[in-house]
């Protein structure tokens, strides 16, 4: 490929393309009125029509340079994809503005308009997809507020109705177990154990679906107590470093980098044997790094990640990426393992505004 062809053009092909499109020039308000009568007997509105209009090669005849154009393309197959004009809608409109350059050409340039062509679908395929997945993300986004929310609501209704009669059940059970003949207190106090065990079920429980501290205090002291609760039911070292900005983060950061500590934690304590655990939360250079290590057995990080049962990981991983941010898992058998989570802090609470476009593989002018 010659320095100065963009990528989407055969190589050589851009002298004759520029060649097509010098023939074109001249005729290029013709044929935009002659297309814009078209597309206004199909269907389209103003909007719509714009943007189709922007892609033609009379569109290209008025850039300066090729990869000006390609600029344009991508710019306006963006804002097509939004006004829900479809990939094959614009195939059609460009093979359309072909039958009307024909007679402007007369039968020269087959070669580079093909090769425009097909530059230009090129062009909008991958616009379209960017806006795609942009929606998707949206969409993971939306569902994954929508399930926070959902864990919330059931948490409430766990602690203000189960969690009160549970409470009451063990009050009244008490006050039997004092008022009961001798032979009938062994049995009360045996059912008042158990239900003191449902309450501390049902508050780990309802902790794990809703960390209400992290709504009350904060990221800083939620994550100090779910490291507290760790410690004390796991025995091994354990050591706690939080560097928080004193500034409130956005609530959705702060739910990725609690879940993601909550995930971390349960495999060391399922799976690890570790007899050390570190956990590392530090805010620098606009960017919230966790960073939860372990000295245990360690395990295949990417033979775990392709098991259809690896959600863990997969949740990890997804949380990370609708915010912008990566997730990294080391490990490998007898290692230990290291799970580092970045994430840019945006003033987008959603984390996509500001997600760049897929890279493109422009060069040159």
């Amino acid at each position: 490929m010659a320095q100065n062809d963009p990528c989407w053009l055969a190589p050589g092909a851009r002298p004759h393309v520029a060649a097509m499109l010098r023939a074109i020039a001249p005729s290029a308000g013709a044929l935009d009125a002659k297309l814009a009568a078209l597309l206004k007997r199909g269907g389209y509105d103003a909007g719509q029509a714009h943007g189709l209009m922007a892609i033609t090669p009379a569109a290209a005849s008025r850039r300066r340079t090729l990869d000006g154009f390609f600029r344009q393309v991508e710019e306006n197959g963006r804002l097509l994809a939004t006004l829900q004009v479809t990939p094959d809608q614009v195939k059609e409109v460009l093979l359309a503005f072909r039958k009307l350059v024909a007679p402007v050409l007369k039968g020269r340039f087959g070669p580079a308009g093909e090769q425009l062509q097909l530059a230009t679908d090129f062009a909008v395929y991958r616009a379209f997809y960017e806006v795609r997945e942009r929606e998707v993300r949206l969409l993971e986004s939306a569902a994954r507020q929508a399930e926070e929310q959902e864990r919330r609501r059931i948490g409430r209704e766990l602690h203000d109705e189960a969690g009160q009669s549970l409470l009451l059940l063990r009050l009244e059970l008490e006050m039997l177990e004092r008022e009961a003949p001798q032979e009938l207190r062994p049995r009360l106090a045996a059912a008042r154990g158990t239900t003191e065990t449902i309450v501390a079920e049902l508050r780990r429980i309802v902790s794990a679906l809703s960390p209400a501290v992290l709504e009350r205090l904060g990221l800083a002291a939620a994550l100090r107590h779910l490291t507290d609760r760790f410690h004390n039911a796991y025995p091994g070292a354990m050591r706690t470093a939080i560097a928080l900005p004193p500034a409130p983060l956005p609530l959705g950061l702060q739910e990725v980098v609690y879940r993601v500590a909550q995930e971390s934690l349960n495999n060391v304590a399922k799976h690890s044997r570790a007899s050390r655990v570190n956990v590392s939360v530090r805010a620098a250079d606009k960017k919230i790094r966790a960073r939860i290590s372990d000295n245990g057995i360690g395990f295949s990080a990417e033979a775990a990640g392709r098991r259809p049962m690896s959600f863990g990981l997969a949740g990890m991983r997804e949380r990370a990426e609708l915010l912008g941010g990566t997730l990294a898992v080391r490990s490998a058998p007898g290692m230990g393992t290291v799970v580092i989570l970045d994430l840019p802090v945006l003033s987008d609470p959603q984390g996509l505004e500001n997600r760049p476009h897929a890279t493109s593989c422009r060069v040159g002018t």
